[in-house]
């Protein structure tokens, strides 16, 4: 029996393959990758200490109550949504580290809760500490 012993050369290589799974690998990677750039709002949230020590001069501390039909009151005056953002802007205008303490009663919601940290850190509030009333 003779055999034929040439040597056959591959003449081309067939990429289809590799080349497929080097896309499904590209899709998944910009498919689970993220490009969010968070924003946060330093938060004290209250302590058992914070109260003890009392929290500083009552001049330094801008309160906001939040009530449940939605009003606003800051030391102790009604005031709108509005008027929150003016006076806001003119008092961290003054001092970027103004201490502001957002108080809130019995019934109010986590969406009004948000809508007026929302306003504090768009105004350039970072100095924020949340409480609720007894």
């Amino acid at each position: 029996m003779d055999f034929d012993r040439t040597r056959r050369r591959i003449q081309e290589i067939n990429l289809t393959a590799l080349i497929d799974i080097v896309f499904h690998l590209m899709i998944f990677v910009m498919l689970t990758t993220t490009f969010v750039v968070s924003e946060s709002m330093e938060l004290s949230l209250p302590s058992a200490h914070a109260g003890a020590k009392g929290g500083g001069a009552k001049g330094h501390i801008m309160r906001i109550q939040i009530a449940a039909d939605e009003g606003l009151m800051i030391d102790g005056q009604a005031i709108s949504n509005a008027d929150l953002t003016e006076l806001l802007a003119t008092r961290l205008a003054d001092d970027p580290d103004y201490r502001i303490a957002i108080f809130t009663t019995p019934g109010v919601t986590v969406q009004q809760l948000v809508k007026v940290m929302d306003t504090v850190y768009l105004t350039g509030g970072r100095n924020v500490q949340v409480d609720k009333v007894s």
